[in-house]
């Protein structure tokens, strides 16, 4: 396989682009919108593709290139060591981040739903990650330009698809009807370089029309498709739930009775929210990146759904032998004022209990990549980092590992997903404790989206602060770190402070118990999930109602209820 490779002579930002494409069947748009917001000086962190952590990138020329790419026509990129960090916080002076992507007309589909897996539609006797590692060697290309790809497979894993790594089946039914993995290999990318200010035009030379469709792309390209930014608002979408906050909490509670008892020394708790909104899923999208940008989003438009991601948080980067993750736990809501964020800020730097739960976490994390890694490589180059967004502070570490040669896709699965920080530890003890307390499945929450390069490379976010959108239907997961520490009130509302930025994407204005700001929320949520399908009151009720099938709703076209 052989990929064109050119710098266009026009920069556009690959967000004014996906106006254009975004409806195309499969276009997906990995996108690092900004840098983490902050008032405060630290070291850079890295994002969706940004090797600044690792790696000082030389400019590559300013005039266009066409034709294959070669290492003579991009310069190449010279080793920098990290510099370890602890007890420190994001900064605004950080480099931002440098990539984002859109991938368009894919040419190989891979889906796996309940184990069965399809390739372009037909049944495949393989299992997805044996198929796509298969193709991804079959397919093999060596990437000699600065970017961080020029060819691969974009797609997702969800956290569904994951247990059967570990044999761990789901007591639940499915909800949301969506594959439990996708990948596509496509024939065109467009890369936008924000450091460079630049674009990139990548496009399979075994493409049909190959020419003809080369000379229409560089012309689309150039046309303006500007959209004004949407207005910011405070209105907050209403949700249901399969929980009622009471249940929630004593979930919580029993949660909080293994970790005394042994079984696990932490767990990550979540519930599903269900909302209805008469935005278009793209629109909600533009929203979040606009008012609550994170250096992991992403957008997917499959045939009958859409997938809507603004994640704070990086699963896995292969970069050469280099492995990263940045596991994230720990929250406070952003304050209102400047003296308010700082004490927030203080008050998270310095709780015992979220260092300690990224600690265990951290520790989880060093075991898995050692799975992968050579021997004494995993090192933890920073730990107990704030980063600021638009809503919440959160506590993050990242571990780093050289990686072994002979380690491939499904080795790579296997060892590290789901993520730590996302499940907890010990981890199989942990998803079983998960299955048996939450009221449903998570679906595509804490999964993870991203991309596999041709030449052996990979970026994945985790999937939270994401909502998968069928119809007007849209279901959101939120949920927490536990461990014995934990205040079930606290954590219960540190839930709806995550679900809030999705919340006011999703507020379209024709419910006025929508406009409530996120001392009104905590109101909202009393009571919620009490519906006509008899959801529970208390936990022991809810999980006999879940067990035979009349815990949990299964209607795709479920009729939001809210009790204020």
């Amino acid at each position: 396989m052989t990929t064109h490779v050119e710098k266009l002579d026009f920069y556009r930002p690959t967000a004014e682009i996906f106006e254009r494409y975004h409806q195309e069947p499969f276009a997906i748009f990995l996108d690092s919108s900004t840098s983490v917001a902050s008032r405060c000086n630290s070291t850079p962190v890295a994002s969706y593709c940004d090797s600044s952590q690792f790696a000082d990138y030389s400019q590559t020329p300013s005039t266009p290139v066409a034709g294959r790419c070669s290492s003579s026509q991009f310069a190449g990129s010279s080793p920098a060591p990290s510099t370890p960090v602890a007890d420190c916080c994001s900064s605004s002076s950080r480099q931002y981040e440098r990539y984002s992507i859109i991938a368009l007309e894919p040419y190989l589909i891979l889906t796996e739903t309940e184990g069965r897996c399809t390739e372009n539609g037909a049944a495949c006797p393989e299992s997805l990650e044996q198929r796509l590692s298969r193709r991804l060697e079959e397919h093999r290309e060596d990437n000699p330009t600065h970017l961080p790809l020029i060819a691969g497979a974009f797609g997702y894993f969800s956290y569904d698809f994951c247990r059967k790594f570990e044999n761990i089946h789901s007591r639940h039914p499915r909800t949301v009807q969506v594959p439990d993995a996708f990948f596509a290999f496509y024939d065109v990318l467009i890369i936008e370089d924000r450091e460079e200010r630049a674009l990139y035009l990548t496009m399979r030379e075994e493409a049909e029309d190959f020419g003809a469709r080369l000379t229409k792309y560089r012309a689309e390209l150039r046309k303006p498709c500007f959209v004004p930014a949407p207005p910011a608002h405070k209105g907050l979408a209403p949700f249901s739930s399969a929980f009622t906050k009471a249940s929630y909490k004593e979930a919580i509670r029993r949660l909080i009775e293994y970790i005394r008892a042994g079984d696990i020394y932490i767990a990550n708790m979540t519930q599903q929210l269900r909302l209805s909104s008469s935005r278009e899923p793209y629109e909600v999208y533009r929203y979040l990146r606009t008012h609550h940008p994170t250096p992991f989003g992403g957008f997917l438009q499959g045939v009958d759904f859409q997938v809507v991601c603004a994640s704070p948080e990086r699963f896995v980067r292969i970069r050469g032998n280099r492995v990263e993750t940045r596991p994230i736990k720990g929250t406070r809501k952003r304050g209102s004022t400047e003296q308010e964020d700082s004490m927030l800020r203080e008050e998270l730097r310095h709780s015992t209990k979220d260092r300690s739960e990224l600690l265990m976490i951290v520790d989880l994390e060093r075991n898995d990549l050692n799975h992968i890694c050579e021997a004494g490589s995993v090192q933890v180059p920073e730990h107990f980092v704030i980063e600021d967004y638009s809503t919440v502070f959160h506590l993050v570490s990242t571990v780093i590992g050289r990686r072994r040669q002979d380690i491939e896709v499904p080795e790579l699965l296997h060892s590290l997903f789901p993520g730590g920080s996302i499940t907890g530890a010990p981890k199989i003890r942990a998803m079983e404790i998960i299955d048996e307390l939450e009221l449903e499945r998570r679906n595509l929450y804490t999964g993870t989206l991203g991309y596999f390069s041709l030449d052996g490379n990979c970026d994945f976010n985790i999937m939270i602060r994401t909502g998968i959108c069928r119809g007007n239907q849209w279901h959101l997961g939120v949920g927490g770190g536990i461990t014995c520490e934990s205040d079930p009130e606290a954590e219960y509302e540190e839930t709806l402070q995550k679900a809030k930025a999705m919340r006011e994407a999703l507020w379209s204005g024709n419910d006025a118990r929508g406009q409530a700001d996120s001392d009104d929320a905590r109101e909202l949520s009393d009571g919620l999930g009490d519906d006509a399908h008899g959801q529970a009151e208390g936990l022991d009720s809810a999980r006999k109602h879940a067990d035979t099938g009349g815990g949990v709703d299964t209607d795709d076209d479920f009729v939001q209820k809210e009790t204020v």
